[in-house]
């Protein structure tokens, strides 16, 4: 495939796994782009606020920070636009419209090869120009357009070993658990308590580890480490308003499975 459009381009790589890091440097290498390795999402952050890069490779599962956390993080707080390539062993639809609505713009499924990575980059550079965003819309999607949510059961399918009572009391109790949580989120953010808050939200993100939702997980960890270091605080509310939500759409996801499960 011709790569002439890649010369140029300056690439950063998120990726925690030397070999992959070695792969994807030597194919790129051959095209002209320059490129930045981030050996997590942390590290990924810091190169962006240095410098401009043109495409991001994103390896969702790294240590310190997780592709899903950098990844809102870049969206909410650096740039809404730069294109953000996922990498990652899963590849059903389901995980792919997840990438999308964490705000990626594509994902390659490992192992790939050298004709998927290139194509991908094809079409994202070759994309029509995006409209410019609101600015007064930067930082925390609305939570009003949120319209859809993942439930990933997969760990307490694995706990519950076909008990269907098991599976319908750990549901039941976290539809009855996370309110409270939300609530004690709320008050303490009304009492602008940030060392409380950061407990309260490091405890529902407790709570979502067995019965989990990505997108709540990942907003919670961030208004954890946010209140924890009192940094853009501005963006506690609103987090935690498209928090509740997600839970109120994956409450209804999860009252439509505990029926299945007592059918």
């Amino acid at each position: 495939m011709n790569t002439d459009f890649l010369k140029g381009k300056k690439i950063l790589i998120a990726e925690d796994d030397f070999v992959n890091q070695k792969l994807i440097i030597h194919s790129l290498s051959v095209t002209g782009a320059s490129f930045d390795i981030a050996g997590n999402g942390l590290e990924a952050i810091e190169l962006l606020k240095q410098q401009p890069y043109d495409l991001i490779l994103m390896d969702i599962n790294m240590p310190e920070m997780d592709g899903f956390e950098a990844t809102q993080i870049i969206r909410s707080e650096i740039s809404k636009t730069i294109p953000i390539v996922a990498m990652t062993g899963w590849s059903s639809r389901t995980e792919g419209d997840k990438f999308t609505r964490m705000g990626m713009n594509a994902y390659l499924a490992k192992p790939f090869g050298l004709d998927s990575l290139y194509k991908t980059m094809d079409e994202i550079f070759n994309a029509p120009v995006p409209s410019k965003p609101n600015d007064a819309n930067f930082g925390v999607k609305e939570p009003d357009a949120v319209h859809t949510v993942t439930i990933d059961l997969d760990m307490l399918n694995e706990l519950a070993e076909g008990d269907n009572e098991y599976k319908t009391t750990i549901i039941n109790m976290f539809l009855e658990s996370m309110p409270e949580s939300i609530q004690k989120m709320e008050d303490d953010l009304a009492a602008e308590d940030w060392d409380n808050f950061y407990k309260s939200a490091h405890y529902a993100k407790s709570s979502l580890s067995v019965v989990r939702v990505p997108d709540m997980h990942t907003l919670a960890n961030t208004m954890e480490v946010n209140a924890k270091k009192q940094e853009k605080l501005e963006t506690i509310a609103p987090s935690l308003k498209l928090f509740k939500k997600y839970f109120e759409l994956a409450k209804e996801l999860l009252h439509e499975e505990v029926s299945k499960l007592s059918s």
